[in-house]
């Protein structure tokens, strides 16, 4: 089996957050609690001003320092290579944020770590993630199913 990841074509993003707010609405996650963070830079390259944005999301990296460091091993990987976290086992020791290199986990009131799943459940069921689904631009797509 392929490993499965989350693929976002910046170039055709528009900006309108809507994978934000699925993503929000499907884990109802509260205040503070976002898996996918999209932020948006300026090209002030003369002749080609336009605005460029950027997604901070969980990348499920082949070598996923989280899972490395994590000391209850509550960070794991599925076969389809969808890094998880076993929320029940996490202690919110927090390493797992000062390893990985896009500052993608998350924390709540809870002090248990957070992040994307990439809708494993919904993967599951045949289903798209929720943030493909909403993005109006097909900017964002699974690759390496």
């Amino acid at each position: 089996m392929m490993k499965k990841r989350l693929e976002i074509n910046t170039d055709r993003c528009m900006g309108c957050c809507a994978c934000e707010i699925a993503c929000k609405m499907e884990y109802k996650l509260p205040k503070g609690i976002r898996f996918i963070i999209m932020r948006e830079t300026e090209d002030i390259t003369p002749g080609r001003e336009k605005l460029r944005f950027h997604f901070d999301i969980c990348r499920h990296c082949d070598q996923a320092a989280c899972m490395e460091v994590c000391p209850q091993n509550a960070i794991y990987r599925r076969e389809d290579g969808i890094v998880l976290v076993d929320e029940s086992t996490c202690v919110g020791c927090k390493l797992c944020y000062a390893a990985c290199p896009w500052d993608v986990p998350q924390f709540g009131e809870d002090g248990i770590m957070h992040k994307c799943s990439m809708c494993a459940a919904r993967q599951d069921q045949g289903l798209e993630p929720s943030c493909v689904v909403a993005c109006p631009a097909g900017a964002i797509k699974v690759v390496g199913e």
